[in-house]
């Protein structure tokens, strides 16, 4: 693959033998050099983490500093009101960025000598999308996967996976108007029914953003998945 299609976007490598990899990502139209500004706050000297946060592979044409790992409005149709055509399209651009987010992750973790077991996959929104597809992409077992105020793209067909064996938490806000709190509840059920061991916390007064509360609750499950 051509090394201009290789994912980029900073990193937070506090530790020179890290135990565990956090990779951060962003939301639709947001970048890694905004979203990596979450490792500090999750960041524990204790434990020995380095983070990441690669830039999506294609631009938000009406975001000039904005990615996104898919196209949200393929044809010019929303996702939600997609046909079969538009989401072929989906699949797609889905594919060709966890083709990108694998090779990206396999080279930290050759660095490190480190694993997939060694790895946090945490996304906001689109990036919390993408990081559940990865890890049914992938089909193995992660140290953790973290969806915050995202959604899981339930119609697509999952088969029973290695991937249900990582911890899981998702979090959102009851007040979110852009991704509803019912895709909440939907992510909750498509969970259920793969047989995810997972935490869910739907925090009250929170809206499409990441909290002070979420924040915390991401740290404590990062600390208790090391």
């Amino acid at each position: 693959m051509n090394n201009k299609n290789l994912l980029k976007g900073p990193s937070f490598e506090p530790n020179d033998k890290p135990r565990k990899l956090v990779f951060l990502f962003h939301g639709y139209g947001d970048n890694g050099e905004n979203f990596i500004s979450l490792a500090k706050n999750l960041n524990n000297p204790k434990i020995n983490i380095n983070f990441f946060a690669p830039n999506a592979p294609t631009i938000v044409s009406q975001y000039p500093l904005g990615r996104q790992w898919f196209e949200l409005y393929p044809n010019g149709i929303h996702f939600n009101e997609a046909g079969p055509k538009e989401k072929e399209m989906f699949k797609k651009d889905c594919h060709f960025s966890l083709n990108l987010i694998k090779l990206y992750i396999k080279k930290k973790c050759l660095k490190y000598k480190l694993t997939y077991k060694d790895c946090f996959i945490i996304g906001f929104s689109q990036g919390a999308m993408i990081a559940f597809e990865f890890g049914m992409y992938i089909n193995s077992i992660f140290a953790g996967c973290v969806l915050l105020s995202g959604r899981i793209l339930s119609s697509l067909n999952y088969e029973e996976s290695k991937f249900s064996k990582t911890p899981m938490m998702i979090v959102h806000g009851d007040q979110d108007s852009v991704l509803e709190p019912r895709y909440f509840i939907e992510a909750c059920k498509i969970l259920q029914n793969q047989h995810f061991l997972f935490e869910s916390y739907l925090i009250k007064g929170d809206e499409h953003t990441i909290s002070p509360e979420a924040l915390k609750l991401t740290q404590n499950f990062i600390k208790k998945n090391v």
